[in-house]
C-alpha cells in the first residue's frame, strides 16, 4: 500500500479509559471513512509497545500520528519518533485524543477526555510547532537517551509516579491516586545531594524534589512550573531543598494553589540545557514513566522539533 502525506497512523492504548474504548474507536473509524481520510491503526499490547509502533510508522513514510491514550502513550510515541532513523522530525505531526488518567499534557492545550470535543480539534487540524526534551544518562558506561514531551522529575516527583503505578495495579486508574501518592511520598521520600549546572545558574544542595518542565502541569493537574510553555525554546526548572516539617505543610498548600515557585525552599530558573549530577542513584520519571539510569543527567531542549494538532 502506498502511504500518502494525508495518511494517519493511529496508535490506540485500549487500557487507557477502557470503558468507552470500543465505542470511541468505532466512531473514530466511521468518521474517518466518511470524510475519506486514509488511515491505518495499531493497538498497543504491552508497556513500550507504542515506541515500536511509532518508529515503524515514521520509518514507513507516515507523516501524521494520531494517539488515543494518556500521557504515557504519548510519551512512548515521542520516543519512537525521535529514536527512529528519520532525520527531520519537524515534518511529523501528532494529534491526541486523551483517554488517560492524569492527562497533564492535554490539559495545557485544553484537550479533555470529552471525546467529541477532542475529535473536533483533530478534524480541524490546526497545528503548532512544539519543543521536545531529551535526557541523556548512563547505564553501565553506555549512554542512553530518553525523550519527553511534558516534564521529567526526580526525588519526590519520581516517588509519586512510582507509588501511583503501584496503586493503579491494585485500584485501577483513578485521578485521585496522584493525590494519595503525593501525601504518602512526602513522608517517605529520600534526599539526595545534587549539583545543578546551566548557563543561567549553578547550585548544589540536598534535593527533596525537582521537576524540569516543557509543559506546566504534572501529577494529575498540579502546577509545579506554572510558567512553562512548550513552544518558547526553554525548560523551566523547579528545585526544592530538603524541607523541615513546617516547610512540608506550607509547601503542599503552595503546590495545590499553583504557587510553589514563591516558597522559600524553592529555587527556579529557565534554560535550554541543564546538567544534573547526583551523589547516588536517584529515581527519575519522564512524562509519568519511570526511567532507569545513572548520573550525570544531561537535559536538553529540542526547539520546534515536531508539530501538534491543537485547538
Amino acid at each position: 500500500m502506498t502511504v500518502t502525506p494525508q495518511h494517519w497512523g493511529i496508535i490506540i492504548n485500549p487500557k487507557s479509559g477502557k470503558k468507552k474504548y470500543r465505542r470511541q474507536r468505532r466512531h473514530l473509524f466511521q468518521t474517518l471513512k466518511k470524510l475519506s481520510i486514509p488511515f491505518d491503526y495499531r493497538i498497543t499490547h504491552f508497556a513500550g509497545h507504542a515506541i515500536d509502533i511509532a518508529r515503524y510508522f515514521v520509518e514507513n513514510q507516515y507523516k501524521n500520528i494520531l494517539i488515543l491514550g494518556g500521557d504515557g502513550t504519548t510519551s512512548e510515541v515521542i520516543n519512537g519518533i525521535f529514536s527512529s532513523s528519520i532525520t527531520d522530525t519537524s515534518k511529523i505531526t501528532i494529534a491526541i485524543i486523551p483517554r488517560g488518567t492524569g492527562n497533564d499534557w492535554g490539559r495545557f492545550w485544553g484537550l479533555t477526555r470529552n471525546f467529541k470535543k477532542s475529535m473536533g480539534v483533530f478534524l480541524a487540524r490546526q497545528t503548532q510547532a512544539i519543543d521536545i526534551g531529551s535526557v541523556e544518562y548512563n547505564i553501565e558506561g553506555n549512554k542512553k537517551t530518553h525523550y519527553f514531551i511534558n516534564s521529567i522529575g526526580f526525588g519526590l516527583d519520581a516517588t509519586v509516579v512510582k507509588l501511583t503505578q503501584q496503586l493503579k495495579e491494585v485500584l485501577g486508574s483513578h485521578s485521585f491516586l496522584y493525590t494519595i501518592s503525593l501525601l504518602l511520598a512526602v513522608f517517605s521520600c529520600r534526599h539526595h545531594k545534587v549539583k545543578i549546572s546551566a548557563e543561567q545558574a549553578e547550585f548544589s544542595g540536598k534535593m527533596f524534589t525537582m521537576n524540569i518542565a516543557n509543559g506546566c502541569y504534572s501529577g494529575g493537574g498540579l502546577k509545579q512550573n506554572p510558567f512553562a510553555l512548550p513552544y518558547d525554546g526553554l525548560l523551566d526548572l523547579m528545585f526544592v531543598r530538603r524541607p523541615n516539617f513546617l516547610d512540608i505543610i506550607t509547601g503542599l498548600g503552595a503546590l495545590f494553589r499553583g504557587r510553589m515557585y514563591e516558597h522559600r525552599m524553592v529555587k527556579s530558573f529557565r534554560s535550554n540545557e541543564i546538567l544534573v549530577q547526583c551523589d547516588k542513584k536517584s529515581l527519575m520519571e519522564a512524562d509519568g514513566i519511570m526511567v532507569n539510569g545513572f548520573s550525570p543527567y544531561k537535559i536538553k531542549l529540542l526547539p520546534q522539533a515536531i508539530n501538534m494538532v491543537i485547538p
